[in-house]
């Protein structure tokens, strides 16, 4: 699932148990949970890469290569969290 599914499915969900939501409180619902879901993604990927990198703690080229492959990832994802909005 693609995270904006997630955080359409979140605004969808969140405006179906208010009583009521104008067009313009949904759109800031929907940057409010495009933030949260970005923050999350981003630590979740840094938590990641700190774990993988103690993992190869003694061989540090191979840690240098996945760290740098990780940041490349983190790049794409988050070049695709901005183009959610």
């Amino acid at each position: 699932m693609s995270l904006k599914s997630v955080a359409d499915k979140a605004v969808n969900e969140i405006c179906e148990a208010a009583s009521s939501v104008s067009e313009e409180e949904r759109v800031a619902i929907a940057k409010i949970v495009e933030r949260a879901v970005a923050d999350a993604a981003v630590s979740a990927s840094q938590r990641c890469a700190f774990i993988v990198g103690s993992h190869f703690e003694y061989e540090e080229d191979k840690a240098h290569q996945l760290a740098e492959r990780l940041k490349q990832e983190e790049t794409a994802l988050i070049a695709n969290l901005m183009g959610m909005r």
